[in-house]
């Protein structure tokens, strides 16, 4: 093979170091199994398989597995260290050099003796199953029918789809299915009709039914109904879908396994949002694969089987096809490994060396620079694939900003880092308060990041003065849920490095989401407003907050502000900057971004600004935020809050958020230069952001959440105290902005100012899609801005005065109550109410919101 400098190292021992997750692999066998151990060279059967031992790669393989071993470089002195070393030990061997952290299996391959996923876990720390759709029509069809009925294409298709979304064939991570499979290429051809006839779907399912059992599906139309009501459900659960396509045993008629055959599924609209992997490098058919990714958006490769069954020149050249047109953010690696350890070792051995050597040809060829190769290199073994299959959950964040292999930042999401003793489980209730169980470092990584942690049905009804459920919240202690770390949070404490925090979804049991949840609600909004008008929202959020400092008077501890200095002022900084210099570091060792800060207008008061992030990433990272000020502050002896009014003749603090849109990856929230956009907005920033100021008044129930809120936003305070919006007015509660180098008159976002740093940031953030998609939908137009003082526009109505005002908005609000979902506004509304009746009888008890906020 070709020799290179030194200078493309990096890219070799990036490969080499990093874990790497395998995105479609088969079942391994028992060392006793009577599927054949020369079967690990070949796809061939019969009389074929005698010739497998004078193939390249049988002959490079031998050589490979032997060197792992140590044993004699024969078929037969494999064979024999296998039976007597036991499957365990090959199994430890192999998967040991692999580095797989991450195993995808299609368990509808059936082989004698074969293990389960479930025993998979002991050779790779997480396992889920890709969901062959043909073996599971097949299942159906050899099973009793029900009730003594007669086979129909509508009882079927109700079973399929019935069976198909429930147990053990649930869509979520209790069962672990990420993923849909079809094997059409080797029934009937990759010619799939879209639009496939009930008639003609029915007379296949009869074809089928009259062969006798067990039932082998082989009829075109029938596969094709199959193929299409898998897509349906793939895209109702967000799933992708792979497809083997290009060679495979003799079953498979090679020239209707071309992917070019799959034109009329990727040209229907109906599918044009369901993600598909074409299998195997499509292999000989690398070329037609790469055009295919390059121009369908949903298409993506794999060059697993390619990659190791293919000689030397024949796997570098199906990648480098592959890479000739396709973007390396759609390439994922497999290693199509099946029955032995052996194949996937020689799957992920090959596959480093074949990548490595791509990659490198394209450095010197000038294609790429280093970075971007080390960039491709973790995207094609292991980024692409956690995004395309969404295994955040499963794995835990293993990207860095780090673009070389001495990563020492990476999170290890599945082992806890050396001297970690505590592991924080960390969730926000409708009160907007952080709470967290505590656990033992062995144990939750041995039981509680598979199981979760009990809690009440009574959290989501706790209100801000007691620890029980507020009456009118339909919950009580009776029930329990599942606090279900998710691994893609998991950061190590920056102010306590023995210690991890985690943020936890809250599930009625591990896999199966509850519908009070906060962290679900949001995402589900952002799942509808992505599928609706394939948008996202992104927020950043600007976070006020007062420092206090401890004196004893006459005996007793007191809190007093910092410092009484104005705006921004230096001297502020000064007192406070060995602090504001420990936040800042512990942002960035958490992967937040810290923009800017200053000191605010209120006597010991700050501001810091963090980035934008994609709305779910950025109210995880307010959560952390909020946790770091407040945690270097007690460290250093100072209390922080964020209560909007802590002291009523003083400033109040909000959580202002600016909120923007995106469409793959573009902003677009501005308008153009060409006249046609008003107020410098595009015509869905218009739509969106109208949709909003009209769902505002019943929005405050989630963004300012406590009677204390309403001391805040007042007219001249600067907080947005009337029902209007304005270009850069800071007296609107609704202004749109742009940051610098924007074209003038053009506007990159919106910002809110009622949002403060009680509220809990999924729950505001969900409302805040759920009003947006109304005027997305509804095609709603902004009114005239205001461009002064609302307090000095006749006319203009007042957005609610009190906590009161704003719940009985929301009780009225279909929309956002059908959106958000009944049931948690319903329990929303209720700990509200506990809080205006509770505060309006305590008139000073507010004061103790300090500690607690």
């Amino acid at each position: 093979m070709k020799k290179y400098g030194d200078e493309y190292d990096v890219i070799i021992e990036t490969i080499e170091k990093m874990d790497i997750v395998d995105n479609h692999a088969h079942n391994l066998v028992s060392i006793n199994s009577t599927f054949p151990f020369i079967k690990c060279f070949s796809e061939a059967d019969g009389d074929a398989l005698s010739f497998a031992p004078h193939t390249l790669s049988f002959k490079r393989s031998v050589r490979d597995i032997a060197e792992l071993y140590g044993c004699e470089k024969t078929l037969n002195g494999i064979e024999e260290y296998r039976k007597s070393a036991g499957l365990e030990s090959i199994s430890s061997e192999c998967f040991k050099a692999t580095k797989v952290s991450v195993l995808l299996i299609d368990d509808g391959l059936e082989f004698d003796k074969m293990h389960d996923l479930e025993w998979h876990k002991s050779v790779a720390p997480v396992v889920a199953r890709i969901l062959r759709i043909e073996y599971f029509a097949e299942k159906i069809l050899n099973d009793e029918i029900p009730n003594g009925s007669k086979w129909t294409l509508d009882l079927f298709t109700d079973i399929f789809a019935t069976k198909m979304k429930s147990y053990p064939f649930k869509f979520n991570l209790a069962n672990q299915v990420v993923g849909l499979k079809s094997i059409a290429a080797y029934r009937s051809g990759l010619e799939i009709n879209p639009n496939v006839s009930k008639k003609d779907a029915e007379e296949g399912l009869f074809e089928a039914l009259s062969a006798g059992k067990p039932i082998r599906i082989q009829n075109k139309s029938f596969i094709d109904y199959i193929f299409t009501c898998s897509l349906d459900i793939a895209l109702s659960f967000d799933l992708p879908i792979q497809i083997h396509t290009g060679f495979g045993d003799k079953d498979l008629d090679l020239r209707l396994s071309n992917p070019f055959h799959l034109r009329a599924i990727l040209d229907d609209k109906r599918y044009s949002k369901c993600n598909i992997v074409l299998l195997h490098a499509s292999y000989p058919f690398s070329r037609e694969a790469s055009y295919l990714a390059s121009v369908y958006p949903q298409v993506y490769l794999d060059f697993g089987l390619a990659v190791p069954k293919l000689s030397i020149h024949g796997m570098i050249s199906s990648v480098k096809e592959l890479l000739e047109l396709a973007p390396t953010k759609k390439v994922v690696f497999s290693s199509d490994g099946y029955a032995f350890p052996e194949t996937f070792y020689l799957g992920a051995k090959r596959a480093r060396e074949v990548v490595a050597s791509v990659l490198r040809d394209a450095c010197d060829d000038g294609d790429l620079t280093i970075s971007e190769a080390v960039e491709a290199a973790k995207d094609i073994f292991k980024n692409n694939a956690i995004q395309l299959y969404k295994l955040q959950k499963l794995v835990g964040s293993s990207s860095s900003n780090d673009d070389t292999p001495h990563d020492s930042k990476t999170l290890k999401a599945n082992v806890p880092e050396q001297g970690i003793v505590f592991v924080r489980v960390v969730f926000v209730e409708a009160s907007g308060q952080h709470r967290c169980r505590v656990i033992p470092a062995k144990r939750f990584y041995d039981v509680v990041r598979h199981k979760g942690v009990g809690l009440t049905f009574a959290i989501m009804g706790m209100t801000s003065f007691t620890d029980g459920p507020a009456d009118g919240t339909n919950l009580t202690g009776t029930g329990e849920i599942r606090l279900m770390p998710d691994l893609s949070t998991k950061r190590t404490l920056p102010w306590s490095r023995q210690e991890e925090m985690v943020l936890a979804d809250m599930e009625l049991k591990p896999g199966e989401a509850w519908e009070y949840c906060p962290r679900e609600t949001l995402q589900r909004a952002s799942k509808v407003l992505k599928d609706e008008f394939n948008l996202e929202m992104n927020a950043g959020f600007e976070n006020e907050f007062y420092l206090f400092r401890a004196i004893l008077r006459d005996g007793k501890e007191e809190w007093i502000p910092l410092d009484h200095t104005p705006y921004s002022s230096t001297q502020s900084f000064d007192v406070a900057s060995p602090f504001l210099q420990e936040v800042n570091a512990a942002l960035q060792s958490i992967n937040i971004t810290l923009e800017q800060m200053h000191a605010e207008s209120g006597k010991g008061q700050f501001e810091i600004v963090t980035g934008h992030a994609v709305c779910t990433s950025a109210a995880d990272n307010l959560v952390y935020t909020r946790e770091v000020i407040r945690a270097v502050a007690r460290k250093n002896g100072l209390l922080a809050t964020f209560l909007p009014k802590y002291d009523l003749n003083d400033i109040g603090s909000g959580c202002r958020v600016h909120l923007s849109l995106s469409q793959n990856g573009k902003n677009v929230f501005m308008g153009s230069n060409d006249g046609s956009s008003r107020y410098g907005m595009s015509k869905i920033a218009e739509e969106f952001m109208a949709g909003v100021l009209g769902h505002l008044s019943s929005v405050l129930a989630f963004v300012s959440p406590l009677p204390n809120s309403y001391d805040r936003i007042q007219p001249n305070t600067w907080s947005g105290a009337y029902h209007c919006w304005g270009t850069e007015n800071r007296e609107a509660p609704l202004r749109t902005a742009c940051p610098p180098g924007i074209a003038d008159g053009l506007v990159s976002n919106f910002e809110l100012k009622s949002f403060d740093g009680c509220a809990n940031p999924h729950l505001g953030l969900a409302s805040l899609i759920a009003s947006g998609t109304d005027g997305l939908r509804r095609h709603l137009s902004l009114p005239e801005p205001v461009l002064t003082n609302p307090a000095c526009v006749k006319g203009l109505q007042r957005l609610p005065n009190d906590l009161e005002e704003s719940v009985e908005a929301l009780e009225k609000d279909a929309f956002l109550k059908e959106f958000i979902g009944e049931k948690l506004v319903t329990a929303i509304i209720g700990v509200r109410k506990a809080e205006i009746d509770y505060y309006s009888k305590n008139k000073d008890a507010y004061k103790e919101l300090i500690y607690k906020y």
